[in-house]
C-alpha cells in the first residue's frame, strides 16, 4: 500500500505530536528516555555542546540529530541554523540534501532488483547497457560498481551530470577503463551509481524514472514519505529545502563550487551518488529497517540476506581510501582503508581516522555524505543514529567532526 506524500503530523514546523520547542531548536518524537534504554544522558548533553561549540564558532551552522536504542527513539533534536545567513533556524522538518548518503538509497534499489531475480551482483554492466563495453570496461559488474570497484574515475565536474542521468551515464560509457593504484579503492564519487540508477531503468523496462523506482521499490515500503530523488514531483518539500554552504575553505576532495550547487541542481535532475533529499527522521526509518533486517512496521522492504551481504561483507579487503590520499598526506597521517561493502561503510578492525567513530563494534555500518551527513547502525548494540548538517566543514575535516560525534554516542550506552 502506498503511502503517499502526506505529512507526518510530528513533523510540522515548529511543532510536534509529543515534542516542545527548546533552547537548541525543536524536539521531536521521544519513545523512551536515555536511561530506559542504558544510555547516559549526561553524555547527551556533551554532544549538544560539542554540536552548539562548533556552530558557534563557524565549523558548521546546524545539526539535526536522532538517537534510538531498541527501536526507540531517546534524541530528537534541531540545534543551530538550516541557513544561518537569512537567520533561518534549524528545525527537524528541515529538507536536507544528504548528499552521498544517496549511495545507500540507490544501493538499496539495486539490491531489491537482486532480491526479486531482476539481477545478479555477478552480473556485468554491459549486459544490460550494451554501450558500457568500451575501454576495457566490460568485465566490470555491479558488485564491482556497488563497491566502489568499477575501474571508472573517483570524480567528475559538475559538467558532467547536470543534464541528467542519462546524459550522465553515456559519457561514462566512453571512458576507458581506469584501474586504481595497487591497494587503493579509487572511491567514484559519481560514475558508479550513476550507472546502477540507468542499470535499474533499464532492467525496468524504460517506463519509469529512477526516482519513481526508487519511491516504489524502497521509499513506499520503508514509510519514507519525505525523501526524494530530485524535487521535481515534491512541491511539498521545496519550501522546507536547506541550502548547501561551505563553511571550510580549506583544501578538500572535492571542489567547493561543484559542492555547493548540488542542492540547486537536483531540485531538478537525478543525480544517483549525490542528489537525493530527506529529513533525519526518513534516513532513520532507512537505517532502522537494515538494523531490522530488511523489515519496516511489518513489511520486508529488503531480504536479511541481501542485507547481510551489504552490511556486513568488506568488498574492498585491505586497500586504502584513495579519495583521501592528498589531504592526508597535508595532515600528516596514514590513509585509512577504504571498508567499504556493497555501498555501505563497515566499521571492520583497528584504529584509524573514520566517520564512524573508533569506539563503535567492528560490526557497525553506515552510510556516508559530504559535509558529515550519516547514519550509524551498531548492531552489537542495538544503537542506531543520524546526523545531518547544515553548512558544510570539507571532507576531510567532516569526517574527523563525525568521528569524534559518534564516538559520545557509543560512550553514551553504558549496559553493554
Amino acid at each position: 500500500m502506498s503511502h503517499g506524500h502526506a505529512k507526518t503530523p510530528e513533523f510540522d514546523q515548529g511543532a510536534s505530536a509529543n515534542g516542545k520547542t527548546v533552547a537548541g531548536g525543536i524536539l521531536g518524537r521521544i519513545d523512551a528516555s536515555p536511561q530506559d534504554v542504558g544510555l547516559d544522558e549526561s553524555k547527551l548533553d556533551l554532544l549538544r555542546r560539542s554540536i552548539e561549540e562548533d556552530i558557534a564558532r563557524g565549523h558548521s551552522d546546524g545539526s539535526v540529530l536522532l538517537i534510538a536504542r531498541h527501536g526507540k527513539i531517546v534524541m530528537h533534536e534541531a540545534i543551530g541554523y538550516s541557513d544561518r545567513a537569512n537567520n533561518r533556524k534549524a528545525l527537524i522538518s528541515d529538507i536536507m540534501p544528504i548528499m552521498s548518503v544517496t549511495k545507500q538509497l540507490t544501493a538499496a534499489m539495486v539490491l531489491r532488483f537482486v532480491d526479486t531475480g531482476r539481477l545478479a551482483l555477478t552480473t556485468r554492466i554491459a549486459e544490460v547497457i550494451p554501450e558500457f563495453a568500451s575501454g576495457g570496461k566490460e568485465r566490470v559488474t555491479i558488485r564491482d560498481a556497488l563497491s566502489h570497484q568499477a575501474g571508472l574515475p573517483m570524480q567528475h565536474p559538475l559538467e558532467d551530470w547536470k543534464d541528467g542521468n542519462e546524459a550522465y551515464v553515456q559519457r561514462i560509457c566512453k571512458l576507458p577503463f581506469e584501474p586504481a593504484p595497487e591497494g587503493v579503492a579509487n572511491y567514484h564519487a559519481g560514475a558508479a551509481h550513476a550507472v546502477l540508477g540507468e542499470v535499474c531503468r533499464r532492467l525496468d523496462g524504460g517506463g519509469r524514472s529512477a526516482r519513481k523506482i526508487m519511491e516504489a521499490e524502497i521509499f513506499e515500503p520503508a514509510g519514507m514519505t519525505e525523501t526524494a530523488l530530485s524535487l521535481r514531483d515534491r512541491p511539498d518539500l521545496v519550501g522546507r529545502l536547506v541550502p548547501i554552504a561551505i563553511r571550510d575553505e580549506g583544501p578538500g576532495a572535492l571542489p567547493a563550487r561543484d559542492v555547493e550547487q548540488v542542492s540547486r541542481i537536483c531540485q531538478d535532475i537525478e543525480f544517483l551518488a549525490g542528489g537525493a533529499f530527506s529529513t533525519g527522521y526518513d534516513i532513520y526509518r532507512f537505517a532502522e529497517m537494515l538494523r531490522c533486517n530488511g523489515r519496516s512496521d511489518g513489511r520486508q522492504v529488503l531480504s536479511p540476506a541481501v542485507v547481510k551481504i551489504a552490511t556486513t561483507t568488506i568488498q574492498t579487503g585491505n586497500k586504502r581510501h584513495g579519495l583521501y590520499t592528498d589531504v592526508v598526506a597535508r595532515d600528516h597521517t596514514d590513509l585509512f582503508p577504504a571498508n567499504i561493502g556493497l555501498s555501505f561503510y563497515i566499521r571492520g578492525e583497528g584504529i584509524f581516522i573514520t566517520h564512524m567513530g573508533t569506539l563503535c563494534s567492528p560490526r557497525a555500518f553506515a552510510g556516508s555524505g559530504f559535509g558529515g551527513q550519516l547514519f550509524l547502525v551498531d548492531p552489537d548494540r542495538d544503537l542506531t543514529f543520524v546526523h545531518l548538517v547544515a553548512g558544510f566543514p570539507q571532507l576531510y575535516q567532516s569526517r574527523k567532526r563525525s568521528q569524534r560525534i559518534c564516538d559520545l554516542v557509543i560512550s553514551s550506552v553504558i549496559d553493554v
